[in-house]
């Protein structure tokens, strides 16, 4: 089934600090490696492979985070796994700033209510996605925050 593609919008703030943090696990090894001795070398390599998923943790969801707006349902992927919800059962959009964590790599967020739960996403071009979503569910309240 497919669908509309809604990237994430991020934050240069996030993105900086990301970098940060993924610049630092590569390079504490590589000045490891690059400064010692042979058993320096030998923990630098363990170092490195130890730090290996959880680079891998920051990275895939940068890259993989997108919203899939279909006639029937939002699918969150966070780039782990994917959460499916009916467009039937959404009830309330609400824009927020909640820094909860979410598949969400921006504070521009929005918050979308279901049954009895909800999610925070922040896709790219928000406007198009309370059109499109809209359209397939006439039924859900659009709600504006002043924040």
């Amino acid at each position: 089934m497919s669908g509309i593609i809604f990237t994430s919008k991020v934050d240069f703030w996030i993105a900086f600090v990301l970098c940060l943090v993924l610049l630092a696990m590569i390079s504490i090894p590589l000045w490891e490696w690059i400064q010692g001795d042979k058993r320096s070398r030998k923990k630098s390599i363990l170092l490195a492979l130890i730090l290996t998923p959880f680079i891998a943790l920051i990275v895939i969801p940068v890259f993989g985070i997108k919203y899939t707006l279909t006639d029937s349902q939002l699918q969150v992927d966070n780039g782990f796994s994917t959460e499916y919800i009916e467009l039937a059962d959404i009830s309330h959009i609400t824009p927020t700033r909640n820094a909860l964590s979410a598949p969400a790599l921006s504070l521009d967020r929005i918050e979308i209510r279901y049954k009895d739960d909800r999610v925070l996403i922040s896709p790219k071009h928000k406007s198009h996605f309370y059109q499109e979503i809209k359209v397939r569910n006439p039924n859900i309240v659009i709600g504006y925050k002043n924040d």
